[in-house]
């Protein structure tokens, strides 16, 4: 008998005690490192996030633009998108889309260089016609996300062959490790003066040399230089235990010097200094110059 009642007696007492102290829920995340016993890792101020962030943008060159769809039945909607293209152009602007995609947004691929790198603002070519372009020009709020990924593998570096002395990260070659960061603003035109003062098509053609086939004045689309007026940040630096994550300031954006930029090391990249160019996409070195003469184009441009 005494055997029996014993265990209902251990769960009577469990019971109440977990009523008398309640289970303690889970603290909400923060941005804080785990101490390890072996380890500690380091959480990047919010300096060094930010000159990480343009060190990413003045290497990269590939972006993702998003916007959103306008609503097709707004009249003064579609005038003023319409409105940059040209006659011919607007016979083929139309596209059959549903009309609840309204307001649904859009994320696509798009060319980027850091061709005013005091200002913090990223330089697109925009065509006209092209649909974040289209979007953005109908009242769109649009944004461009960037991304660093220095090897293209999602490999770790304990099961392969990788040199563990000349890469610094704790896992570097999966992209949920690596900085990425969204930027948010507005598109304005570059004026003529700037153009030719930061000599802004020879910077754009050396980070895209295909670019030459759609510069402003070419036969097929209307284009145009326009500056991405950057407005808010919003870092993403990878694992939160080691990483920061979170808005970064404007004014620490805008006030990151060159020689930060040059001199800081990103996760993945070589710890002494290399000589940075742009490549083709067979992985060679070429220059822009070197698309004009094939497509019978002048060397003036």
């Amino acid at each position: 008998m005494l055997l029996t009642l014993l265990p209902a007696a251990l769960i009577s007492a469990a019971s109440a005690r977990s009523l008398a102290h309640p289970p303690v829920l889970q603290e909400p995340f923060t941005n804080k490192p785990v101490q390890d016993e072996e380890e500690a890792y380091h959480i990047p101020s919010i300096h060094e996030s930010t000159v990480m962030a343009r060190r990413i943008m003045h290497l990269s060159s590939i972006s993702t633009l998003i916007t959103t769809f306008p609503d097709l039945s707004d009249s003064d909607t579609q005038q003023s998108s319409m409105a940059l293209l040209s006659d011919d152009q607007q016979l083929t602007a139309f596209e059959n889309r549903p009309p609840e995609m309204a307001g649904s947004p859009i994320g696509l691929m798009e060319y980027y260089a850091d061709c005013e790198p005091e200002s913090g603002n990223p330089t697109v070519l925009a065509i006209n016609i092209a649909t974040p372009y289209r979007n953005h020009a109908a009242g769109s709020n649009i944004s461009m996300h960037v991304r660093w990924w220095p090897v293209q593998t999602n490999t770790y570096a304990s099961f392969s062959d990788h040199d563990d002395e000349e890469e610094d990260i704790p896992t570097p070659h999966t992209p949920a490790a690596l900085p990425r960061f969204s930027l948010h603003g507005y598109l304005e035109p570059i004026p003529a003066l700037d153009l030719a003062k930061l000599v802004v098509p020879a910077c754009f053609m050396r980070a895209h040399p295909d670019s030459v086939l759609w510069q402003p004045g070419n036969d097929i689309h209307t284009s145009q230089y326009m500056r991405f007026v950057v407005e808010h940040i919003y870092w993403f630096g990878g694992f939160g235990d080691r990483a920061r994550i979170g808005w970064l300031p404007l004014e620490e954006w805008k006030n990151v010097t060159m020689d930060e930029v040059k001199t800081l090391r990103l996760p993945g990249e070589p710890k002494h200094e290399k000589k940075h160019c742009h490549k083709n996409p067979a992985g060679g070195r070429q220059s822009w110059k070197a698309w004009i003469p094939r497509f019978g184009l002048r060397r003036d441009l």
